[in-house]
């Protein structure tokens, strides 16, 4: 059986170099499944080692794994991280989409948490190879998450002091605007694909509405509600519920484009 396991550079859309960390398990792969980060600073390598146990599925599929180190997620010292833009990072993901089309041809899977779930939804029409897309807590409405996150004084202020504090990061203004104009909720709709989301009910970060409400959008979303669980679920899965849940969504997936 093929493994190899490499890293590789290359220049985004965004005019920035990003990493990617890709596990080829076939040099024709039927799939390829790619992992997008979810925080500001957030590294291929730690990502990778999240979702260890869906790395060794893969292997065992012969399905390709991929992630990435977006750009000003702090690896380069010419990308400050209080210059991060998502708008960025969705052409950092389309970048690696096309860079992994052109080495492998095989279909898609995107798998996003957080934020990184708001980069994969403003990403799922990007081409049509993209079959499916697994959620963890997304971001739907990014800008109302930062809103909520921070000091409605310093929120108020923010245009006019130039700097607000998110999440231990100043960022300017334009930070906010950037999220705002790429709002997911308005794309959710156009979706044509199968989406498999899991969401805690006791998510602060991300309030479940956000999920509920893009599910009443799309009836194309499995939503999985996980009673209890705050940003990321905790502990509050079964272990070993949601690689069951993925897996079956993939081999799915994996059936379709045999078809």
């Amino acid at each position: 059986m093929r493994f190899m396991q490499f890293d590789i550079e290359i220049v985004s859309k965004s005019g920035k170099k990003i990493g990617l960390l890709i596990v080829e398990n076939s040099e024709s792969p039927i799939l390829t499944v790619i992992d997008i980060p979810g925080g500001f600073v957030e590294t291929k390598e730690k990502t990778a080692q999240n979702n260890a146990e869906l790395i060794v599925f893969c292997k065992k599929q012969q399905i390709n794994y991929a992630t990435l180190d977006f750009s000003n997620n702090g690896k380069y010292v010419d990308q400050p991280v209080n210059e991060l833009r998502f708008s960025h990072r969705i052409k950092d993901l389309e970048s690696t989409v096309d860079y992994l089309n052109s080495k492998y041809k095989s279909n898609v899977v995107l798998l996003g948490s957080s934020l990184g779930g708001f980069v994969t939804l403003n990403t799922g029409n990007y081409l049509s190879i993209i079959k499916g897309l697994i959620l963890n807590c997304a971001a739907v409405s990014a800008h109302l998450c930062i809103k909520e996150g921070i000091a409605p004084k310093e929120f108020a202020t923010w245009k006019e002091n130039k700097l607000a504090m998110v999440w231990g990061v100043p960022f300017p203004y334009d930070f906010y605007h950037d999220l705002k104009k790429f709002d997911a909720m308005k794309v959710i709709s156009t979706i044509n694909k199968p989406i498999l989301w899991f969401h805690g009910t006791d998510d602060t970060t991300v309030p479940i509405a956000q999920a509920r409400e893009a599910t009443r959008l799309n009836p194309q979303i499995q939503l999985v509600e996980v009673q209890g669980g705050g940003h990321r679920f905790g502990n509050e899965m079964q272990p070993g519920a949601w690689e069951r849940k993925v897996e079956q969504f993939i081999q799915s997936l994996m059936k379709d484009s045999n078809s």
